[in-house]
């Protein structure tokens, strides 16, 4: 089980500020954990000398904003403190990551259609759970403005997938919020067996389903009913997602399909470039 005690919110003063710290503060709040704001002015190499006062004037100006937001935090009982970093992003963070201690990192995302992003390259290299803040659910969170009613859990029964489903009952008891429990049978593996018939489909898909009954039952889960859809994983999942209402997805970083070896961290990434709502990434 997560256990969260520290939180570590990456911001970067932009329009997704305030729903990054939005959805920090309701989870600092719902675990009663600390928040650190960490802002990285980012340089690739050592800023040359000739610039040192213009970064100095960066930092102080992104102080005084921080501020404001470390206030709001504070005045719904959280405990808050904040750093200004100059360096590279990545290093910037890990080394944060390490001297907080934190339990959980909360980021915002953006996709590039060439080259990842920012968040896309602190996502797929940090190895830390990660609240992922982003889709059309988010937008306009405010800090103790957040609700979360409905949770989507996906599993493959991989351990990954397991972590995520432990938390995902976790939060679904502290929030009240209804737990969606799904697994996606792959349709190209099925393409491959319908020449037996569609009796073998239905056989793999009865299969999937005491797979999931028996998933749910070893966990020992007292909130969630799984069911089973066919087709590509991470449009179903973010379908689902869609149509269900959903406030927030958890899921593994990555984990093992129907055949053992294929790796869902293709799906995890597809997932985050076009959900709905927040995710969550358990590693």
């Amino acid at each position: 089980m997560i256990r969260v005690e520290r939180i570590l919110a990456g911001i970067d003063l932009g329009p997704d500020t305030e729903r990054v710290l939005a959805y920090a503060s309701f989870f600092g709040k719902l675990w009663n954990a600390s928040i650190d704001l960490l802002y990285v002015i980012d340089y690739l190499v050592t800023p040359p000398a000739y610039i040192i006062s213009y970064i100095e004037e960066e930092k102080t100006k992104a102080l005084k904003s921080i501020e404001k937001w470390q206030k709001s935090i504070s005045n719904i009982g959280i405990e808050t403190r904040s750093e200004v970093v100059v360096g590279r992003l990545y290093e910037s963070f890990n080394f944060s990551i390490k001297k907080t201690q934190a339990d959980l990192l909360v980021l915002g995302h953006r996709s590039h259609p060439f080259r990842r992003s920012s968040s896309e390259r602190l996502i797929k290299g940090l190895n830390i759970p990660m609240l992922v803040i982003q889709g059309q659910k988010s937008k306009g969170a405010t800090i103790g403005g957040v609700r979360i009613e409905r949770i989507l859990c996906p599993v493959d029964f991989s351990d990954y997938s397991r972590k995520a489903l432990h938390l995902a009952s976790e939060i679904s008891i502290l929030t009240g919020a209804r737990l969606h429990i799904i697994h996606v049978l792959p349709g190209h593996l099925l393409k491959g067996i319908k020449d037996r018939g569609d009796e073998a489909i239905e056989d793999m898909r009865r299969d999937a389903e005491e797979k999931i009954r028996e998933f749910i039952a070893d966990l020992s889960l007292s909130r969630g009913e799984g069911i089973i859809l066919i087709g590509e994983p991470y449009k179903e999942i973010v379908s689902n997602a869609a149509e269900n209402d959903m406030d927030l997805i958890i899921m593994g970083a990555r984990g093992l399909g129907l055949i053992e070896g294929i790796l869902l961290g293709s799906v995890t990434d597809a997932v985050l470039r076009s959900s709905p709502c927040p995710v969550i990434i358990v590693h």
